[in-house]
């Protein structure tokens, strides 16, 4: 009754011991339902579930239903079989074939599709004499022994798809092919299909464990090796596993593991997973445009501010990535509304918006940019129950309203402290300064007593060189590991410094670079990504570099849509407005669950937390580590 080709959908999984795949067959045949059910042993819970263009109701078909015709041409989802012994499934009966008998009678005669006794007669002519095996599986005569392969289910609050995928024994993969509807998130009290297992027989996901998505075919001892792991450690966690993982599994692994490019872990709380409020989000962006400079009839005398504003560009920049942000956000199937307003870098303008607008309407306000207009902002929006983000600056302001996105110096320094502090292997230690930087090296000295200083030159006029000589630092050095601290915000002093530390590296003697205040000294024209490279340059950071081969989709797009490689306050604003729309989407910003989740996305990280002084603080940071002449972030914090 099908013509003789099928689809596959290209996914496999396990129900009990029968292997099964989905696929996708035409009929070619008008027929009942009732008569496709007795060809194929499908159960109409499974089939409707599989085809619900066929019912009202998904989950709950009518017996009415069963009576519908399929028509010629219609494509329908089904299982396909592979038993691990197919002739206690199938029997046969022999038929010798009458004088001009066709094909078709014989189908009849049995109530077996044509293609069916093709499939087991290939090389069989239809003639005379000759002798077919029809096919005849036992379960044939009763379809109410045929088992629902598939059932519904609830999403639970805080249930993503990878939870219900592990949950079931399935991939992710396999449990959006069951539902081609599902979206990209679950939503609370969506009902989705699952393999109909017991509950006794579920797998149970443990806090106290991470899990990993495997992303190829691999061997169990190779992964194990590859993340770091103890013998059979997988396979004591995951007794259904037996000495290789296929792509798209998920695995149980001990909490802390290492990830590399075999894997994904799906166990960090995932803002996107959480959604619980699609309703409509509304938030606004105050930009210094200062659009009154420009005339709008002399393209000649505009076109120099556009080439030269710096501001202008940033917030042209800034208003490109939100703009990113939202139709990302979009995607995920909920409405967002962005009103973006023009500070002017004018108080009377701020002013006239406030006058002119209801601010109340919306879920949070991003901006003003600069210091003085955001404070300003601040101040005369005290009535006002509204989140205020301040993006591109480092906290000033402590109302409760606020949201600093940028961690503070403070924290940046501890951290790094602690990741040299946790350094257990025998190291001397140094601390470099310029006569500007001296209170951070007396900082660090504390921190370390043994360390010794070392200060940039003072000439006789009593002026800072910003300098040192090779002679300063002869035979300081030590066989083994040397840690040295360079604070300054002088690119030159960067560039000395790290030239001369360059040249006492050999084989014997290792220097290792350090700062507390990683600035734009760091990354001038004069100074060597090598010399950093082979020092090993590290230092918190409250920022990465967007890797341009994982994160080509966005790039391109980027480029498409605004004709330029998108620049850091491009990225930076796409990463906090997707973010945060993410997290009012997670519920009440107040709610410390919702904003102590760390996220991560092209350039930044987040995780906030409420300070002594009111502010909800964002102090998520990297560690970075220039090597072999890459730039990094190292996860072994």
């Amino acid at each position: 009754m099908f013509k003789n080709y099928i689809f596959i959908l290209s996914f496999l999984f396990c129900f009990n011991t029968v292997s099964q795949s989905i696929e996708s067959t035409q009929i070619d045949e008008d027929q009942k339902i009732s008569d496709f059910l007795i060809n194929y042993d499908i159960s109409p819970n499974d089939f409707f579930i599989l085809n619900p263009a066929f019912t009202s109701s998904r989950f709950n078909y009518l017996k009415l239903d069963l009576e519908k015709k399929l028509k010629s041409g219609d494509f329908i989802r089904i299982f396909e079989s592979i038993e691990n012994n197919k002739s206690e499934q199938i029997s046969f009966i022999i038929h010798k074939i009458k004088r001009k008998q066709t094909l078709s009678e014989i189908s009849s005669i049995y109530g077996v599709s044509e293609n069916l006794i093709l499939k087991y007669n290939i090389e069989i002519e239809i003639k005379r004499n000759n002798i077919l095996k029809i096919p005849v599986k036992k379960a044939r005569i009763n379809k109410s022994n045929v088992v629902d392969k598939l059932k519904a289910y609830t999403v639970k609050p805080k249930e993503g798809k990878w939870r219900i995928a592990y949950k079931y024994g399935i991939s992710i993969n396999t449990l959006e092919n069951i539902n081609p509807e599902i979206g990209s998130i679950l939503k609370l009290g969506q009902k989705i299909a699952v393999p109909n297992k017991d509950e006794i027989k579920l797998n149970t996901v443990e806090e106290n464990n991470d899990y990993f998505e495997i992303q190829k075919n691999i061997q169990i001892s190779v992964l194990e090796q590859k993340l770091g792991l103890k013998n059979n450690s997988i396979i004591k966690l995951n007794p259904g596993i037996l000495d290789s993982v296929e792509k798209g599994i998920i695995i149980k692994v001990p909490v802390s593991t290492k990830t590399n490019e075999d894997v994904i872990n799906l166990s960090k709380k995932s803002l996107q997973d959480n959604i619980v409020d699609f309703d409509k989000k509304k938030f606004a962006i105050i930009l210094p445009f200062r659009l009154d400079n420009f005339d709008y009839d002399s393209i000649q005398k505009s076109t120099p501010i556009l080439k030269n504003d710096k501001l202008l560009n940033i917030s042209l920049d800034f208003l490109f990535g939100a703009e990113m942000a939202v139709n990302s956000y979009s995607e995920l199937g909920i409405d967002v509304q962005m009103d973006v307003f023009d500070s002017a870098l004018d108080s009377s303008k701020i002013d006239q918006i406030l006058d002119e607008n209801n601010f109340e309407i919306y879920d949070f306000i991003v901006g003003p940019l600069t210091d003085n207009l955001f404070n300003y902002f601040v101040d005369s929006t005290k009535d006002l129950n509204i989140k205020i983000v301040k993006p591109l600056s480092k906290k000033q302001n402590t109302d409760r309203r606020i949201i600093n996105t940028i961690p503070n110096d403070t924290l940046l320094f501890n951290e790094i402290i602690s990741h040299v502090e946790s350094d257990t292997t025998r190291s001397e230690k140094y601390i470099i300064s310029d006569s500007k930087s001296v209170e951070i090296s007396n900082k660090i000295k504390k921190i370390f007593p043994e360390s010794k200083q070392f200060f940039s030159k003072i000439n006789e006029f009593g002026d800072d060189t910003k300098t040192l000589v090779y002679n300063d630092l002869d035979s300081t050095f030590v066989k083994g590991k040397n840690i040295v601290f360079l604070e300054t915000k002088e690119q030159g002093f960067v560039s000395n410094v790290s030239s001369i530390l360059n040249s006492f590296i050999n084989d014997t003697i290792k220097i290792e670079l350090f700062t507390t205040n990683k600035n734009n000294a760091f990354e001038g024209a004069n100074v060597s990504n090598n010399y950093l490279s082979n020092l090993k340059f590290q230092y918190a950071s409250t920022n990465k570099k967007i890797d341009i081969v994982e994160d080509k989709s966005f790039i391109d797009k980027f480029i498409s849509n605004y004709n330029y490689f998108p620049s850091k306050y491009s990225i930076r604003a796409y990463d906090i407005t997707y973010d945060l729309l993410l997290r009012i989407s997670n519920g009440d910003l107040n709610d410390k669950n919702i904003f102590e989740i760390e996220s991560q996305y092209f350039e930044n990280k987040f995780r906030y937390k409420r300070s002594s002084s009111g502010s909800i603080d964002n102090i998520a940071n990297y560690l970075i580590k220039h090597e072999d002449l890459k730039i990094e972030e190292m996860t072994d914090k």
